[in-house]
């Protein structure tokens, strides 16, 4: 039987990422295979980009997506980087939640595309957000961070921003409509590197083949009782262009099922759609990998073949609300890239082969003794973390990962990120 393994006493980080310091520029081709860089380059923003169910910093009564009682953000701010949390539809799809972080980034009001809004069938304009960095350009870039969901939605905003959208170029807008957002026109290059953690690259199973509003309900409900939110308005789920909004003195349950028993699901512009392996796949078609940023991931493992036999369990720290998923994900023979079997590994809702990166990319599987730099255009893609799930990546659980530990991860990360050359 395989022990569980206590994460805090790996020598990972360690090993997986060359510390950075405040050295001068080293000039670095970016094409050509390096050294990881051992001196800052550069000092963009970085964009912390929640997943699916995930909330801002004004809401859950403080309790935080990244870092549950402890706060990531403003602790990297405190070592000196510039960070923002962004907010953005934790149930929308990435098309919806890529639009969203430009505008959150950006500022200004949502324009999610004339040409989408009508396929689709919901509002072409949602909130208006005051942007973290109005100054955001070429010139002044940003690093992304983004967990679950927060893999592909920042690549489907890279791709617009990059290429803009054919169809949305195209639209004539009639008297009195408003043209056809900039976002849409490309020719931005605006994102400098792009770092993933157990990123939904290329679907999850749960999505799929198993009761995914299910496993959303009894997700949403489990992270509410960490926080502590019972019927207080404290919790968003940014369907206001398909005109759901919670209403005065709603309980949240109340809130849920309504959202849960919506046409909105019926559609093929939702998370549940989003995140499947055939959409996925389509997704990684249209959403391609940029020559123009530094990509980085990393997958999760928090099973145990226990009984030698290739079926794949949860570890007892697994959170509670992910052990039937990551079971069910851990036998399961659907037919998939590279078989299976590879797939049952999971850290209950992301199997690993969907977190390294979109399939047909071009990756490098990262070296943690002799670690080298990815060019633009390739994933980085980081050794299998072992032992933690994919809440415990973000919020800490005090059994197989603490506060401290999330810091230091995320700490290190910052440093990797603001070690690219620009």
């Amino acid at each position: 039987m395989r022990k569980t393994i206590n994460f805090l006493l790996l020598p990972f980080f360690m090993m997986a990422m060359v510390s950075c310091s405040d050295d001068n520029d080293d000039s670095i081709d970016a094409t050509v295979p390096q050294p990881y860089p051992a001196s800052v380059q550069n000092n963009y923003p970085i964009i912390l980009t929640h997943g699916m169910l995930g909330w801002g910093r004004d809401e859950m009564n403080g309790f935080h997506y990244w870092g549950g009682k402890g706060d990531i953000q403003e602790d990297l701010k405190k070592q000196g980087y510039n960070v923002y949390t962004a907010s953005i539809g934790p149930l929308s799809s990435n098309w919806d939640r890529a639009i969203e972080l430009y505008y959150y980034i950006k500022g200004g009001t949502v324009d999610y595309g004339a040409v989408h809004s009508q396929k689709y069938g919901h509002e072409r304009y949602g909130k208006t957000y005051p942007g973290v960095y109005p100054q955001w350009d070429g010139v002044n870039k940003v690093n992304i961070i983004g967990h679950s969901m927060g893999g592909p939605t920042p690549r489907y905003l890279i791709e617009l921003l990059e290429n803009g959208d054919s169809q949305e170029m195209a639209y004539v807008a009639a008297m009195g409509e408003a043209p056809t957002s900039d976002l849409f026109k490309g020719g931005k290059k605006w994102v400098h590197s792009h770092t993933t953690i157990a990123g939904v690259h290329n679907g999850a199973l749960t999505a799929d083949y198993f009761e995914f509003r299910e496993t959303l309900e009894k997700m949403f409900f489990g992270l509410a009782g960490l926080a502590g939110v019972t019927n207080e308005n404290l919790y968003n789920f940014d369907l206001e262009q398909w005109g759901i909004k919670r209403t005065e003195g709603e309980t949240i349950s109340a809130y849920f099922a309504r959202i849960k028993g919506s046409n909105f699901w019926n559609s093929q512009d939702n998370c549940m759609y989003d995140l499947s392996v055939k959409a996925s796949d389509l997704q990684n078609r249209y959403a391609k990998t940029s020559s123009n940023v530094y990509y980085a991931s990393y997958s999760i493992d928090g099973t145990e073949d226990d009984n030698n036999d290739g079926i794949r369990e949860p570890l007892k720290s697994m959170f509670e609300i992910l052990k039937p998923d990551a079971r069910k994900v851990g036998a399961t023979t659907i037919s998939l890239p590279f078989g299976y079997m590879a797939w049952r590994p999971s850290d209950g809702l992301v199997s690993i082969p969907s977190a390294q990166y979109p399939i047909g990319d071009k990756y490098q599987i990262m070296d943690p003794k002799k670690r080298m730099l990815a060019p633009m255009g390739t994933w980085d893609v980081h050794p299998a973390i072992m032992g933690l799930d994919h809440m415990s990546i973000v919020i800490p659980d005090d059994k197989a990962s603490t506060y401290q530990y999330l810091l230091d991860f995320y700490s290190q990360i910052a440093k990797d990120v603001s070690c690219l050359p620009k």
